[in-house]
């Protein structure tokens, strides 16, 4: 779809939440918590509460599972619901499931974000909004697409989220996105830090230097 330009759509006005997912063990990351990992001093969870506050959300909702005991204290100061997926399986469809479920019904769209995505600003979370806001009536999600690639956070209409809720469809897996859909929006940007996430120490090292390296310029 094209962007709209201005008088061509109107804005539509949401009462929007913010979903982090940080349920996740990380395994490939030496059972590391990655809410834990600090980006200039802040860690990641916090850090992205922030940014979804700062980006205007109306409601938070933290979804936690592994390492639950260690990232609850990192919720201080915010008006947060935190909810902890049961079990040692937490895959990202069910940890988006229970994280939608914990919203409430004036909710008109949520902004799922993974923990684990270090180089995300507030202004991207608004550029992503702004996207949703101004799309035509029948989009539904708005994703990132970066050089070809689908990137995160997403924003789900209160639609799709009555769908994860009756658990219908694949979403939070990942695989949807690969086919086509009328109501789903990929948003086309060259903005990097929609791609840049944390998975393995490869992936952390590669960060520390790239910061590193963006704080001596």
């Amino acid at each position: 779809m094209d962007e709209c330009t201005p008088g061509e759509c109107a804005a539509r006005r949401l009462h929007l939440a913010g979903v982090v997912l940080a349920a996740g063990a990380g395994r490939r990351l030496g059972y590391r918590p990655k809410g834990l990992i600090t980006v200039r001093g802040e860690p990641l969870l916090r850090r992205q509460l922030r940014l979804l506050s700062e980006a205007g959300v109306d409601e938070l909702v933290v979804v936690l599972g592994h390492h639950s005991e260690q990232l609850l204290p990192l919720l201080a100061d915010f008006d947060v619901a935190a909810v902890v997926q049961p079990g040692d399986a937490h895959s990202q469809a069910a940890s988006l499931q229970l994280g939608v479920s914990a919203l409430s019904a004036s909710v008109d769209a949520a902004l799922v974000v993974p923990v684990d995505m270090p180089a995300l600003e507030a202004s991207d979370l608004v550029a992503l909004i702004g996207a949703f806001k101004h799309a035509e009536p029948h989009i539904e999600f708005v994703g990132p697409r970066v050089n070809d690639r689908p990137g995160n956070p997403v924003l789900l209409s209160r639609a799709v989220i009555e769908q994860v809720l009756r658990g219908e469809g694949d979403f939070g897996s990942g695989q949807w996105r690969h086919r086509e859909a009328a109501w789903a929006l990929d948003w086309v940007t060259d903005n990097p830090r929609y791609l840049i996430d944390i998975d393995t120490p490869q992936h952390l090292q590669r960060w520390a230097d790239e910061s590193a390296e963006l704080q001596g310029t």
